[in-house]
């Protein structure tokens, strides 16, 4: 690696100020050292981890001295998920070089992170040093209270209190300290210290003090403190949220919500402000309030004229979560009228426009999209699938092949398979069988466990009454995943009845019966005129014409059912 002289010159210095002639190694090996080492270094810089890594783990081989080459490791360790026993090399740098102050402050770090107390001695001994104390105070801070020890907490921030010189900073690491480990009480007069002390800031401690009287259950005196606010310290976002907190401690739903409202939709307010009122709102309360919750918050966002998604997503995680799906579909709408280039929420919406068999919503999102993104394939897939529900074959066909040049190698295997399947489906239906076929082959290539294209596949296949032992091997396996789904029950059960194996086909087509969820749904025509025709190979005839009877009545146009039902026959289907 050439780097530039200036560049090189700086690693050396930095390489060297660490590396020091350990006792008992020799020059030549020292030397070794030194260039593994510095080379571990400009690899670092050129963002080569893996590089550093073997650097650095031979550099320790060749000097086991190496403090330098320890201290790296366990950082790369922390930093990089590196497979070395970071403390143990911590610990080994550290007591190979016990005054380098960097190494003391990472090995306190190490220390705190396991809860081993030597921490606090080694943080504690950093206090003196200039460079590092300032950073060795906030950390010993941080460790007291996690240890929940306020006494202790206290006691360093007033010894760093001089030093720091800043008595706001110091007071309200006292403030955040005592609310933190329930200490209230020392929070009120924190407080009213830093209302008297810092003017400019005042406002910001009032808000603290009113919440912290609040977790006291002194409600009068937090609404009493919001009362004494200006009438500009009350618009502020935090003197807001202290009043909608106070109306939710005192159980006044009307007030709460109206507030809730004035916080909610003043584009004015800050948006983080904004979602924390929002998802207070929606945590607090009863389970048995949360859907009439959810209410006031949707007919609050949605006829906002906002062009920040924060909330409405908030709000379509929180209907997620609940499995709330309809009302899903406002929120979705509304985040694509924010951004007609959401893909996620327009494809969200043509799933429930399928759901519901609204086959012109999902034409006019894919339209919509592809004006968007014409490169989209799944606009394409669905807008397909779509046309193809709706009976529009021909025009299925032509979006299909039109999306089929955006099928890239980077198109995700699954959505390529679905896309051939439903194409293969669209060539069926225009007569184009061998070029289905072999859509349905290239399908299953992407992947092989396509159910829906297995089926189909199967089903016409048998319809032509060839390949059936091929028909038969697929079809059964969308049975193995689906074991009780009447459409692929009544493929397998056709398939054996044209292998001439009609009580199999009995068995399979009366489990499809059972599992029909709509017994009088027309898309079930076909199932019920192939359960009269195994029942009539089964000399089974009364049973067999009232199967044909049901299907007319499903499909009076059928010329077939017709005469199978008035002659009490079996008519092959040409």
């Amino acid at each position: 690696m050439r780097l530039g002289m200036k560049i090189l010159y700086t690693f050396f210095l930095t390489a060297c100020s660490l590396v020091a002639l350990a006792e008992g190694v020799s020059d030549k090996v020292q030397r070794k050292y030194e260039r593994l080492y510095l080379e571990a270094v400009c690899q670092r810089e050129a963002g080569n981890m893996a590089a550093q890594y073997r650097l650095l783990e031979r550099a320790i081989k060749i000097n086991p001295q190496g403090a330098e080459a320890y201290f790296d490791l366990a950082m790369m360790a922390t930093e990089n998920d590196v497979p070395v026993p970071a403390m143990e090399y911590m610990e080994r740098a550290h007591e190979l070089q016990p005054d380098n102050k960097e190494y003391t402050y990472r090995m306190a770090i190490f220390c705190f992170a396991e809860d081993d107390e030597r921490g606090e001695q080694l943080m504690r001994s950093l206090l003196s040093d200039e460079d590092r104390r300032n950073d060795a105070y906030g950390q010993l801070c941080g460790y007291y209270e996690h240890k929940d020890d306020y006494e202790a907490l206290c006691n360093m921030l007033e010894q760093w209190r001089p030093i720091r010189s800043d008595d706001e900073f110091i007071s309200s690491c006292k403030l955040q300290g005592a609310m933190t480990l329930g200490k209230l009480e020392d929070a009120v007069l924190i407080a009213d210290t830093l209302i008297r002390q810092v003017p400019s800031n005042a406002t910001r401690y009032k808000v603290v003090k009113g919440e912290v009287l609040l977790g006291l259950n002194r409600s009068d005196e937090a609404l009493a403190l919001y009362r004494s606010l200006s009438d500009d310290e009350r618009l502020t976002p935090g003197a807001q949220i202290l009043l909608y907190k106070y109306a939710m401690t005192t159980k006044d739903k009307a007030m709460e919500t109206d507030i809730l409202k004035d916080i909610v939709v003043n584009p004015d307010m800050a948006m983080q402000t904004r979602a924390a009122a929002m998802r207070q709102y929606m945590e607090d309360g009863p389970a048995e309030s949360r859907s009439a919750r959810r209410d006031t918050l949707i007919q609050l966002l949605l006829p906002l004229p906002e062009t920040d998604p924060t909330l409405l997503a908030i709000m379509l995680q929180q209907m997620q979560s609940e499995g709330v799906d309809s009302l899903c579909i406002p929120i979705f709408g509304k985040l694509l009228e924010i951004n007609p280039a959401d893909e996620y929420s327009r494809i969200s919406l043509m799933q429930y426009a399928l759901r519901r068999d609204d086959y012109d919503e999902v034409q006019r999102l894919c339209v919509d999209g592809l004006k968007e993104n014409a490169t989209q394939p799944l606009f394409y897939y669905f807008g397909g699938a779509g046309l193809m529900t709706a009976k529009k074959y021909d025009e299925a066909l032509a979006l299909l092949e039109k999306g089929r040049q955006y099928i890239t190698p980077q198109t995700n295997t699954e959505l390529v398979s679905s896309y051939y399947g439903s194409y293969g489906d669209a060539l069926h239906k225009m007569g184009r069988k061998q070029e289905a076929y072999a859509m349905y082959d290239s399908a299953l290539v992407y992947n092989n466990g396509n159910e829906m294209c297995l089926n189909n596949y199967a089903y016409f296949l048998s319809l032509d009454n060839e390949q059936l032992d091929k028909a038969e091997k697929m079809s059964a396996y969308t049975l193995k995943v689906h074991p009780n789904e009447p459409t692929y029950l009544d493929t397998y059960a056709w398939i054996l009845f044209l292998q001439g194996d009609y009580e199999g086909a009995r068995e399979y087509i009366d489990r499809a019966l059972e599992n029909l969820e709509d017994k009088e749904d027309p898309e079930n025509v076909s199932l019920y005129e192939h359960a009269g025709d195994i029942y009539y190979h089964l000399d089974l005839h009364n049973e067999a014409i009232g199967y044909w009877r049901h299907a007319l009545n499903l499909d009076s146009t059928s010329e077939i059912l017709k005469k199978k039902v008035t002659t009490r026959k079996y008519i092959k289907n040409l």
